[in-house]
């Protein structure tokens, strides 16, 4: 039963990815806010939080902290790195999200865009990360095998130990937007 259970969540959280997906690339890009990266070392949250703004490393750093081992291939070749960062999911939970109170599962309805120095953009569906769902776990890093992520690479990566390619371990963040899909249903998907 408990093998059922673990498919019919991964088989939720692929649909609530793909969707989102589709949604997305029916929207304009301009949708997405454009940052760029800043002199002390922090990156924009935007969309649905109660402080949208930048947060700066140092303060990311003030979270609970965990080294990651990951494998994963990237440019066809395997890569392998230990990772040291902390939970996406509790930086925005400590920005605070502007969820209403009496919403039934609100992450169900929202998705991330991650945005790299270089334009580069990835989606994860707030499902993969809700732990009453997905429970997929996500890291914001800022330190790879020893060094400190700097220049194009820094000030943050994202981490995603479940992937097997590396295509959502996007390096150099400047900005995380939260939105609901109903922010995205402005533009018909064709």
């Amino acid at each position: 039963m408990t093998h059922l259970v673990h498919r019919s969540r991964m088989l939720i959280a692929t649909l609530a990815s793909l969707f989102l997906t589709l949604a997305a690339i029916a929207m304009p890009s301009a949708t997405f806010a454009q940052a760029t990266p800043t002199a002390d070392g922090s990156i924009e949250i935007l969309g649905d939080v109660t402080t949208p703004g930048p947060i700066t490393v140092a303060e990311i750093q003030t979270l609970p902290t965990e080294t990651i081992d990951v494998t994963f291939t990237s440019g066809g070749e395997p890569q392998d790195h230990t990772y040291v960062g902390t939970s996406l999911l509790g930086v925005l939970e400590h920005i605070g999200l502007a969820f209403p109170e009496d919403a039934k599962n609100p992450w169900l309805s929202h998705y991330i865009v991650i945005t790299a120095n270089d334009g580069y953009q990835v989606i994860l569906g707030g499902g993969e990360l809700d732990p009453a769902f997905g429970n997929t776990a996500v890291y914001l890093a800022w330190e790879e095998d020893g060094a400190a992520l700097e220049g194009t690479d820094g000030p943050l990566r994202l981490v995603v130990p479940g992937d097997t390619k590396g295509g959502r371990y996007v390096t150099g963040i400047v900005s995380i937007d939260i939105l609901a899909v109903g922010e995205a249903a402005a533009t018909p998907v064709a």
